[in-house]
């Protein structure tokens, strides 16, 4: 054989061998390949099937950490992901559960309405008072399943003030199976609006409060004082009349019999005075539950007024000037005659507590929505921890002095309870050494 011919063969068996050894390899990178996929394959199944199972709520289980180094890192970030997952929902039921528990154990109930007026819950204490069934009433509107005037009126005010508003509502009596008895209750509500943390309405909530058992201690209470007050009138009565036949009777000149029929004079007259405000304020409490019936539309002035001509006498006797601004525009829906007590009862605890000289102002102007008449006196001013118990019964500032003065210490409860009564309020400010102001504020009424 020829050399170029031996050459040839050669070259072409060395062709033929790196054909078959690229074949070989070619071969070899696809089985690799295809071991690395199906590895690949199988554990992005593992990986799919954990998320599933995490989705699902079920956070126990954990992806088993294999296959190519970054599915073992996404694996292993699965399982802690699902690890914090399963931590923060233990607390979140655990809170919940404890919400629950304290939801559930509330004397007062507690009703949430969604944007769409429909019960999303309530509590059991609520379920009793507005007899329902829970499980019924959740989802449906509120309208529907408690059928009640006032309930509806906190309601509405609620959405339409958007802010809380506090109401109360008288249910209808019920037969109760345990004891064989009916009677009325009296829920005292409170709502408030329930926003996202947007700041976006979502619903409200209503907290209810069964306050029947404290109305009929106040009805108590008031009956209570009204017949002491009735019954202790008489006696009283007496007593003046027969102290007043002593003092005038020939004989009784001699200075100590004197001395002491004063005396009983003096406290038979203040316990009158008493007993005459005692049934003022039953009186107004009273009409005041019950509605006032002579209400209407009135001028202010008309009362400040009266109020000025029935005080001037004890003003001129001490040198205090009353002075009165009045817009004649401002008015109100009052019952004249309650209204000018209150002023009246405000003036003359201005007048005892301001030296001569002084003046008192008489002040009627609408403000903040609000009909406001105020009293203002130069007198010596009150501490600032006596105001928040001005108008309770019976408080006084100075006791020895008020007694001095004849106060009876339920003038400025009057005033307050008159306020009540027409649907308002009463506030002070005082300034010691410098004087005190006392509001009462009103629902405003149209201009004329």
């Amino acid at each position: 054989m020829r050399p170029t011919e031996l050459y040839s063969v050669l070259a072409h068996q060395d062709a033929s061998a790196g054909i078959v050894a690229v074949l070989i390899g070619a071969a070899i990178f696809a089985a690799v390949m295809l071991i690395i996929l199906v590895l690949i394959s199988r554990s992005i199944r593992e990986l799919r099937r954990g998320a599933e199972r995490f989705a699902g709520g079920d956070l126990s289980q954990r992806i088993a950490v294999k296959g190519p180094l970054q599915l073992a890192d996404l694996a292993e970030s699965l399982n802690i992901m699902a690890g914090q997952l399963a931590d923060r929902l233990s607390t979140v039921i655990r809170q919940r559960n404890e919400l629950g528990v304290i939801h559930g154990s509330m004397a007062e109930g507690v009703l949430a309405i969604d944007h769409e007026q429909n019960i999303l819950s309530l509590n059991r204490a609520a379920s009793v008072m507005l007899s329902l069934d829970a499980t019924d009433a959740i989802g449906r509107s509120v309208y529907e399943a408690v059928r009640n005037a006032e309930f509806h009126q906190v309601i509405q005010q609620t959405l339409d003030q958007g802010t809380a508003v506090a109401g109360e509502m008288a249910l209808n009596a019920q037969e109760n199976s345990e004891s064989n008895a009916s009677s009325d209750r009296t829920i005292q509500l409170q709502s408030a609006l329930l926003r996202d943390d947007d700041g976006q309405r979502i619903g409200l909530v209503l907290v209810l409060h069964d306050v029947t058992q404290l109305r009929r201690l106040e009805s108590v209470r008031q009956d209570f004082v009204g017949n002491v007050s009735h019954e202790v009138k008489t006696p009283v009565s007496a007593i003046k009349a027969a102290v007043e036949t002593l003092i005038d009777l020939p004989g009784s000149d001699d200075p100590d019999t004197q001395r002491f029929l004063q005396i009983i004079s003096r406290q038979s007259d203040r316990l009158a005075a008493i007993v005459d405000d005692l049934l003022s304020l039953t009186r107004i409490e009273q009409a005041g539950d019950g509605g006032l019936k002579d209400m209407e539309s009135a001028a202010l002035w008309t009362v400040i007024a009266a109020a000025n001509e029935t005080c001037q006498a004890g003003a001129n006797a001490k040198q205090i000037h009353i002075q009165t601004e009045c817009d004649r525009d401002v008015r109100a829906q009052i019952s004249a005659q309650l209204l000018t007590q209150a002023v009246v009862n405000l003036i003359d605890n201005a007048l005892k507590y301001s030296d001569p000289g002084t003046s008192v102002l008489m002040h009627c102007e609408v403000l903040d929505g609000e009909a406001v008449v105020s009293v203002t006196d130069q007198g010596r001013g009150i501490e600032p921890k006596h105001l928040p118990r001005l108008f309770e019964r019976f408080y006084r500032t100075d006791k020895a002095r008020s007694r001095e003065l004849g106060g009876t210490g339920l003038g400025l409860s009057i005033v307050k309870h008159v306020a009540e009564a027409h649907g308002g309020r009463v506030s002070v400010d005082s300034t010691p050494g410098v004087g005190s102001t006392f509001r009462i504020h009103l629902p405003a009424g149209s201009s004329s």
